[in-house]
């Protein structure tokens, strides 16, 4: 038989646990086994996230630079005729990025973050054409001329590009207007519209690039033809 001693005891410490239960639920700060577990799940979690974009980070793709190639070049003497300047190529806003432009449709074009001039287009297919020009009258001296340059020249030539891009595994496309002019009156001689295409021979960026440097020696070898019937 119980006491009424042993009783109020019994009593006293069921309360003192329900009071205790009450306090923690109530008070977010009370330590509490249970609701440290998501805690632990979510900093797990959070670990392996970093852990996976690290390593996403380390296997991203790198960048490759091109430039247009010129033709071989048949004799590195320097050449003692005629010197014929060749003003900056003109190119159109939407070519004058670092990326590589190819075109999925007649309204459409695409920029490659991964795929890059090494150097300004304009810069690469001027530099193309004089060497190629050079290589073609190879009895000229052919230079990279501005206005107002002082070196004494008999013709100057210009280039405007309106369209130079092509779909990777298709064709490359260039159309431009051109013009020969004698230098020392500034009078226009010959002024064309020209359009070149050359297919690609694989659907990489390295094959859209060789098209591309085939289609500015292809316009090389009309300016040079233009220029002969001039002399």
């Amino acid at each position: 038989m119980r006491t009424q001693h042993g009783e109020a005891e019994t009593k006293f410490e069921a309360r003192s646990s329900k009071s205790e239960t009450n306090f923690n639920d109530q008070n977010p700060n009370a330590p509490n086994k249970t609701r440290a577990k998501p805690s632990i799940h979510v900093a797990v979690l959070l670990l392996a996230l970093v852990i996976c974009l690290s390593a996403c980070a380390g296997k991203s793709a790198s960048s490759k630079f091109y430039v247009l190639s010129s033709l071989p070049q048949s004799s590195l003497s320097a050449a003692e005729g005629t010197t014929i300047g060749v003003f900056p190529v003109g190119m159109p806003d939407y070519l004058d990025r670092p990326q590589i432009v190819t075109r999925a449709s007649e309204n459409e074009i695409r920029v490659d973050e991964f795929s890059r001039w090494a150097e300004p287009l304009k810069e690469s297919f001027t530099r193309a054409l004089v060497q190629n020009l050079s290589t073609l009258l190879n009895n000229a001296k052919v230079i990279r001329t501005t206005e107002g340059a002082s070196i004494p020249m008999a013709l100057q030539v210009v280039v405007e590009v309106l369209q130079f891009d092509g779909a990777l595994g298709d064709d490359v496309v260039l159309i431009v207007k051109w013009g020969l002019f004698e230098a020392q009156e500034k009078k226009l001689l010959l002024a064309k519209r020209s359009s070149f295409k050359e297919p690609t021979v694989a659907a990489t960026y390295e094959a859209l690039v060789a098209a591309e440097s085939r289609a500015v020696a292809a316009l090389s070898r009309e300016i040079a033809e233009g220029i002969k019937a001039r002399k």
